[in-house]
């Protein structure tokens, strides 16, 4: 992939990514917080480590009260600041539990036809004691990055691009060194999450075509298996999110993590979720 540049991951989840330079290193994105991260990170380089946060998410922030310094855009703070409501939390282990009945049947499928999954492909098993235990602290007052910031790593360097979308302070990190954009979940293998109320599809639109534009090696994603996409995969978003925005997707019924109905917009590389009709009606070819 690059050197200095580790996946942190918690299987089925969430991707995290430690990125260091010659003096620091920063993690971007921490996590969700169930088991700690920090020393994870802290056994893959004996550089100082700051997290850095593609968007304010739960499942991004969980990790924070580990460390001393984290830093987000502006419109992130707040979010940041309140933490995450604990029913957010109960839903979302409702998702993680239907992701581990699953997966017996999916590796047993892999191991049969398809020999694609790795033994870090498995989603861990959750602590028995969860319900109780997962309640991620404060995390530290924020700095804030904005547009154009540059995280100096020594000799290596990560520019701030805000792009709005799937949240009002959702950014990416370019690392231009090496040709790596980190993403959160501005860009995915899908699904997308376009269809939260914060959520706005003309920017996310907007976003990606501006991502399409850079001259970008490797895509590094904040979910899914497939968590490296090459750099052609940003055109293949873009033009998904375009496609979309002209009528041209077929949309279907589907239920996110939160196990809220949504609708679907599926494509080659990717798919997208956006809101379900609020008349119980399904959509069709060319409706959103």
């Amino acid at each position: 992939m690059a050197r200095d540049t580790w996946l942190v991951a918690e299987p089925g989840h969430v991707n995290s990514w430690l990125v260091a330079g010659r003096d620091r290193a920063v993690l971007v994105d921490s996590g969700l917080g169930i088991v700690p991260i920090r020393p994870v990170v802290a056994g893959l380089t004996d550089r100082p480590i700051d997290v850095v946060h593609t968007h304010a998410h739960f499942d991004h922030v969980g990790g924070d009260a580990e460390f001393d310094r984290v830093a987000i855009h502006p419109a992130g703070v707040a979010e940041l600041r309140a933490g995450a409501d604990p029913a957010e939390r109960a839903r979302y282990l409702a998702h993680a539990r239907r992701l581990l009945a699953a997966a017996p049947r999916y590796r047993a499928l892999d191991q049969e036809f398809f020999h694609l999954l790795s033994a870090d492909s498995d989603p861990r098993p959750l602590p028995s004691d969860v319900d109780e235990t997962w309640a991620p602290g404060p995390a530290p007052e924020p700095a804030t990055l904005d547009e154009g910031d540059v995280v100096d790593l020594g000799g290596r360097a990560l520019r701030v691009l805000h792009t709005p979308g799937h949240s009002p302070d959702s950014v990416c990190f370019l690392d231009e060194r090496d040709g790596l954009l980190l993403a959160g979940d501005t860009v995915n293998t899908g699904p997308i999450y376009a269809q939260a109320p914060e959520s706005d599809l003309a920017a996310f639109a907007a976003s990606t075509a501006r991502l399409a534009e850079l001259d970008v090696r490797l895509v590094l994603m904040g979910h899914f298996g497939r968590g490296v996409a090459e750099g052609h995969h940003v055109r293949e978003v873009a033009d998904a999110f375009a496609r979309l925005r002209a009528g041209d997707a077929v949309l279907r019924p589907a239920r996110d993590c939160d196990d809220d109905p949504v609708r679907e917009a599926v494509f080659d590389a990717c798919s997208i979720y956006v809101p379900a009709p609020q008349d119980g009606s399904t959509p069709g070819a060319g409706s959103w």
